[in-house]
């Protein structure tokens, strides 16, 4: 990993100048992550020195002593065939009132002057298009893709098929910086490789991350202070049981549990992963030498289980799952039937992916997000996990790696996104998308950074390789099923796993080479 070049910065970076001030600094540029960068209309603190071993420096990126003549910089992403999770983080044609769009603009404009490039989008891709897209231009020997964001299960996928380069190995791209998240590059990578990253360089990580929201009217009905227990340790498995386990109420009298009724918690066949990994239930640990291993019965994860069954099993009347109920959901989307119910005050809870909570906009009652329940008081962080199929993270190919003028600009601009996605992007989506729009109040604003600080990427979820991930399966099996089945797990399925996991330890390994 790169070392960062500490250097101080005299100058106020204002956006409507930002070219100009930028200008500035690239008088005989050093290589590497250099040029300290600010929020534009934040002021940098001026110093005279600040000493090597002084942290708190803000992130940087290269600047280079030249611009690269308006040239396009192609990013392939999730597009409109992709709907609610089309990628709209990188290009928007005008500023736009909409704080997130402008951000977008706003981040857009800023590099493109920086750089001297035009940031295009591929918009006709998708999720399950963007695998066969790399591959066609990697393997075409002339690539046009100068990034990719694809979702992080396929990610795996192309690192396998040895069609991404290695970020350690990328000019001028900076792991270490925080604009990157640290928590899902130590849990990704494999035998110290990683070939993809998210954090601060797009919002779809945040929206793919699993949470709890809850119905103020009804929290208040009940006389419960659910900030106050999530500050105060209070908020478990044990307290959402004792809070939803006598909620359940037949609404239309017919004497059957449906979409009708009153419920705790309104959610998502999701929720029984959403339970395990709150819990931070592990299907696949790493040993010291950063390769994965399987981890999967042991007392704890069965003590997870049998807890999540207790809250979760439709026959304890406490969690309606939509999609036990598909002939009920509005315009055939099974999910919208959950958000209903939540919406009519008919659950208190309502557990989904946190762009589900942004989509809560025209709700009449009030709500509040706040992190999953931990285990037990004993569990140290309140955990989380993001969609595996829907959380984008950054990839540079090996077709670009083979171009060395693309390669190195490759890595300034993805690094440059990344800084100014946490300078511009994520501020946006923070105070505006989510508090003026979504969740009305500002508790939830201090629920943020408690979510999003600890998600968990189990390598037995994220790959789309179904040996690796076969346990996961069954786990969400025992607790939808209401069987916990982790003492009895069968050599076969342990011997399916581990001959996943060699696979893709030895993939890994052969890319390296």
């Amino acid at each position: 990993m790169k070392k960062k070049i500490i250097i101080t910065v005299i100058t106020v970076l204002i956006l409507c100048f930002a070219a100009s001030a930028f200008a500035g600094c690239t008088e005989n540029p050093a290589p590497g992550p250099a040029a300290s960068t600010a929020a534009p209309g934040k002021e940098t603190k001026a110093a005279d020195t600040v000493a090597e071993t002084e942290p708190e420096v803000p992130d940087t990126y290269y600047i280079p002593g030249h611009k690269f003549n308006d040239e396009p910089f192609v990013i392939l992403c999730p597009g409109v065939n992709d709907n609610e999770w089309e990628c709209k983080d990188f290009f928007a044609e005008t500023d736009d009132e909409d704080a997130v769009i402008s951000a977008v603009f706003q981040r857009q404009k800023l590099i493109e002057d920086t750089y001297g490039v035009k940031i295009e989008m591929i918009t006709d891709a998708s999720r399950s298009t963007i695998g066969n897209l790399v591959k066609k231009d990697v393997l075409g020997g002339d690539p046009e893709y100068d990034l990719v964001m694809q979702v992080m299960s396929n990610a795996y996928t192309l690192a396998q098929s040895k069609y991404l380069a290695n970020l350690e190995n990328i000019p001028y791209l900076d792991l270490s910086s925080d604009a990157w998240d640290q928590s899902y590059l130590s849990q990704t990578s494999i035998g110290g490789q990683n070939y993809f990253a998210t954090g601060e360089i797009t919002t779809m990580d945040n929206d793919a991350t699993w949470v709890m929201m809850f119905n103020k009217k009804l929290a208040t009905d009940y006389d419960l202070d659910i900030y106050k227990l999530v500050n105060d340790n209070e908020w478990t498995f044990d307290k959402l049981y004792e809070i939803t386990k006598d909620m359940y109420s037949d609404e239309n009298n017919n004497s059957k549990t449906d979409e009708k009724d009153i419920y705790g918690i309104s959610t998502t066949i999701d929720f029984t992963q959403g339970l395990f990994y709150a819990a931070d239930g592990r299907i696949i640990k790493k040993d010291n030498t950063d390769l994965p291993y399987l981890d999967f019965g042991n007392e704890r994860n069965s003590k997870i289980i049998d807890a999540a069954i207790k809250i979760y099993y439709a026959a304890n009347k406490i969690t309606f799952d939509c999609h036990d109920y598909p002939s009920a959901a509005p315009n055939g989307a099974v999910h919208l039937t959950a958000q209903q119910m939540f919406e009519e005050n008919r659950a208190l809870f309502y557990s989904e992916v946190m762009q589900c909570a942004i989509r809560l906009r025209d709700m009449d009652t009030n709500y509040g997000i706040i992190p999953m329940p931990k285990f037990d008081k004993d569990q140290k962080y309140y955990t989380t996990h993001s969609v595996a199929g829907v959380t984008l993270c950054a990839m540079i190919t090996k077709g670009i790696e083979a171009k060395n003028d693309r390669f190195e600009r490759a890595g300034m601009i993805m690094q440059a996104l990344a800084v100014e996605g946490k300078n511009i992007l994520t501020p946006a989506y923070y105070e505006k998308s989510l508090i003026a729009k979504g969740t009305r109040d500002y508790e939830s604003k201090d629920m943020l950074p408690i979510i999003f600080a600890h998600r968990t990427c189990d390598i037995g979820y994220m790959p789309e390789d179904s040996q690796v991930t076969s346990l996961f399966t069954a786990m969400r099996n025992m607790i939808k099923q209401g069987k916990n089945t982790v003492a009895n797990t069968k050599a076969a399925q342990v011997n399916k796993v581990n001959k996943g996991l060699n696979k893709l330890i030895d993939s890994f390994q052969s890319a390296a080479e």
